[in-house]
């Protein structure tokens, strides 16, 4: 059977298998043709994170069926990621700065909590699906970023361009 295996940022590749074969296996055939680590694969079907000794059989994966790959980042990034950075993140420090300009210090602490709570929240309801167009619609190559932060899509790039050239 002919699966199609696919990477969150859109690339993706055909892979040639039987339903004998074990998600371990595929992962080999992934890590040769997307040239990503094993050890670094997350294989999901229907949403359903699969085991390493199990078949695809297993699965119930039929023909044409679509394989997602979420990669995990490697060890050294792992590590990086668990030391905290000596710098808040720049959404977050700004919005410390503006709840202290008008709450007392514990009320804009404690809003902020919760702002931070119900992010992560939202983030963990996202699914793999919504993930995967909002990141083919951020990284479309036919959308321009102007020097002042202005996305234009096409059509405005063209006449955008042309407005320049008149003045």
């Amino acid at each position: 059977m002919l699966l199609t295996v696919k990477l969150l940022l859109g690339r993706k590749c055909s892979l040639k298998v039987s339903g004998k074969e074990s998600v371990a296996t595929l992962k080999k055939l992934v890590s040769e043709r997307l040239q990503i680590l094993e050890e670094q694969q997350h294989l999901l079907f229907r949403g359903q994170l699969m085991d390493d000794d199990k078949c695809l059989s297993d699965y119930c994966i039929g023909p044409s069926a679509s394989i997602s790959v979420i990669v995990r980042p490697s060890e050294k990034a792992a590590l990086k990621k668990t030391q905290p950075s000596p710098w808040p993140q720049p959404l977050w420090h700004q919005l410390d700065q503006i709840l202290t300009k008008h709450f007392r210090p514990q009320d804009a602490e404690a809003v902020l909590r919760i702002l931070r709570h119900e992010h992560q929240q939202r983030l963990q309801r996202v699914s793999l699906e919504a993930l995967d167009q909002l990141a083919c619609y951020l990284l479309r190559e036919d959308l321009a970023v102007e020097p002042d932060g202005e996305t234009l899509v096409p059509e405005e790039r063209t006449q955008h361009n042309k407005e320049g050239e008149k003045g």
